[in-house]
Order: structure tokens, then sequence, then C-alpha cells
């Protein structure tokens, strides 16, 4: 592959991936307030979700992961849209950049929720969990919705070589997000 076409590919992935990105950033900035789980214990003795998963920053993350995907579509029209892979035009492009931003959410949460049964206490590093957990669930949600753009763009427009991109990618931005976040103290552990 000349250097001209991999470059498109790891901007597209990215571009592609970064609505299902945001919301977890944005869960940590704005989040707080009352915990989804409110307060309740599961069955097996322990909180279902813990006092990190809060409605504020749940509802937040979403929101900001959909504004986000609406401006990558603005802009997206604005240019010749022949030449470039996004989310497209049409309904269906709106429908993906909600799907990303919840599935992304749902995933934080069952991450939660395993580290929980696991008597993992909240911010307990857990590998390949807390790292894939929302970017799995939100490709599951959409590969729900519409398995033929899920592999239109995911597998044939931007290839393996960006599905790998969007993996290490993702291993380095959960690290580096973690660490500015400690650093700004929203959260307690650096990763």
């Amino acid at each position: 592959m000349e250097s001209e076409v991999i470059a498109i590919i790891l901007i597209q992935s990215f571009w592609l991936i970064l609505p299902a990105y945001t919301p977890n950033s944005f869960a940590v900035i704005f989040g707080g307030g009352a915990p989804v789980d409110g307060g309740k214990m599961h069955a097996d003795g322990r909180r279902i979700f813990g006092d990190g998963k809060t409605w504020r920053g749940l509802i937040s993350g979403i929101i900001c992961g959909i504004l986000v995907g609406s401006l990558q579509i603005w802009i997206e029209m604005q240019i010749d849209y022949a030449n470039f892979i996004g989310f497209g035009p049409d309904s269906t492009g709106f429908i993906i950049i909600i799907l990303l931003p919840v599935g992304a959410m749902v995933g934080d949460l069952l991450g939660s929720y395993v580290k929980r049964r696991m008597d993992k206490p909240r911010g307990a590093k857990l590998s390949v969990l807390d790292q894939f957990d929302f970017l799995i669930i939100a490709w599951i949600f959409v590969l729900i919705f519409n398995w033929q753009w899920f592999f239109e763009r995911y597998i044939y427009d931007i290839h393996i070589f960006g599905l790998i991109f969007i993996i290490v990618l993702t291993l380095l931005l959960h690290r580096f997000t973690n660490i500015i976040g400690y650093k700004l103290g929203k959260k307690k552990e650096p990763w």
C-alpha cells in the first residue's frame, strides 16, 4: 500500500470510531451526582455498578458523543463525499452516531458490572476489559442495527489495517486520557 492510501485509511478509521471514543471522557468531565444503580446491591452483596457510574456522566457522555458525531456528519456534507468514507448523508449515518456513544456507555457500564462481580473495587485495573469494553459493545450495537453498514465501513472500506489501527489507538488513548484525568483530579488512578 502506498503511504497516501495508508494515511487515508488511518484518518477514516479514527473518523468512524470518534463518536464511541468521546463519551467516556465527557462522562468523567461532567459526571458526578446520583449513581446509575441508585446505591443498590446485587444478589452477591456488592454494588451493581458503583458510585463511579452516575446518571449525569452517562447522559452527558451520550449527548457529547452524539454532538461529536453530528459535527462529523455536518463536516462530511461540506466536503466531496465521494472521496471520503464517512457515516453517510442518509438517516443510517445519524442512527450510527447515536448507537456508537450509547453502545460505548453501555459497554462501560457492563465493564463496571463485571468488575463488581469479580469483587474488584472502583478504579481497580482489569486489563483488556478496561480498554475494550466500550469499543466492543459500541460495535455490537452497530452490528445489530445494520451489519451491512458495519462490514462495508469497518471491513471493506478501512480493511483489517484500519481495525488494527483502531485497536492499537484505543490502547494508547485509554492510557493517555486516564493519565490526563488523573492529573486533572478527575480520576483517582492513572490507568
